[in-house]
């Protein structure tokens, strides 16, 4: 099933750049007409909706009007993601604000380029268990066993402060890091509790059998949650700041046009996923965004100290690209 997965995600992929081909606009043009050269900048991409925008600027031709030639390679943990960046194999990932401050605090040479989008409290991002599980609430994961993409991440933040806020204890929370299209078998054959899971994967496990849902934990945050970005190691920053640069200033233009046009920002997902557009249609779609202003961290940070994930909690200069 996980094969078969990442196979329709790879398909899907290599479709919608097909299709982005007629669509673009004409690439800039150097002085005496002749199409200039397009930079190469790699991806490591985790496919959800939150990252809907660079499609829709792909299929219309934004990154390519910005001077890019964007090559995607998707990767499935949290962890291999960030190793895409700092072994230089891509110039750019994607994770989470709190798994990239997490590992920060570690250590790890990296920065966020950009915030993706922030948190829906309802649909998108929900946690899952069997059907015949006797686990009602969100205080029953206490002391249980719960999949998620990164330890320490987003959404094992989300499942400990909905566990902590229903009246259980956070720290008998047992995460386990797993791929997306692992958690839900790995659910069914009972080798864990619950399953995070956010959209496409969500509504693809949750149309099939065996699955209740508890809801979204995030509902319960009395903040705005961060929940998607790009990061790029401090090496490429170093040597290719102009090129990442061009990257923001696509996205930006690329976020802009997909707010504004959520029925082409709907297609664009059911092509880079593989959900069909009927599922598409009935998914929630995140608040996009191409910035993050420095109180939007505050409270999450805090949080994660509070929980022991941090013991020093980094600047947002420290997390955040200036730019320059």
């Amino acid at each position: 099933m996980s094969k078969k997965r990442v196979s329709i995600f790879a398909v899907a992929a290599a479709a919608l750049v097909v299709a982005a081909v007629p669509a673009a606009s004409a690439r800039p043009t150097a002085a005496h007409g002749q199409a200039a050269a397009l930079q190469e900048i790699k991806v490591a991409v985790f496919p959800t909706v939150d990252y809907a925008p660079m499609y829709v600027g792909l299929k219309l031709g934004i990154f390519k009007k910005h001077g890019l030639d964007v090559k995607i390679q998707y990767v499935f943990t949290g962890a291999g993601l960030f190793a895409a960046i700092t072994s230089g194999q891509t110039d750019l990932a994607t994770n989470s604000p709190a798994a990239g401050s997490n590992a920060i605090s570690q250590g790890l040479p990296i920065k966020m380029i950009t915030a993706a989008d922030f948190q829906p409290t309802t649909g998108n991002t929900e946690v899952l268990v069997k059907s015949d599980s006797p686990i009602k609430s969100f205080a029953d994961l206490a002391g249980k066993t719960v999949a998620t993409i990164n330890l320490q991440g987003l959404f094992n933040l989300g499942v400990n402060y909905a566990v902590e806020k229903s009246g259980g204890d956070p720290a008998s929370v047992h995460a386990l890091a797993m791929s997306p299209s692992d958690e839900g078998p790995a659910l069914l054959a009972g080798r864990v509790d619950a399953i995070v899971l956010q959209d496409p994967f969500l509504s693809q496990d949750k149309a099939l059998p065996g699955y209740r849902s508890l809801g979204n934990p995030f509902k319960l945050f009395p903040f705005k949650v961060p929940v998607g970005a790009f990061w790029s190691s401090t090496s490429t920053i170093q040597a290719k700041p102009a090129l990442l640069r061009s990257f923001l200033a696509a996205w930006t233009e690329s976020v802009a046009v997909a707010k504004k046009h959520p029925q082409t920002t709907r297609y664009v997902i059911s092509k880079y996923t593989g959900i069909s557009a009927e599922t598409a249609k009935t998914i929630t779609i995140p608040d996009y965004t191409s910035g993050l202003p420095p109180d939007s961290l505050g409270p999450m940070l805090l949080l994660m100290k509070k929980y022991g994930w941090l013991s020093v909690i980094p600047s947002y200069s420290q997390i955040h690209w200036d730019g320059k």
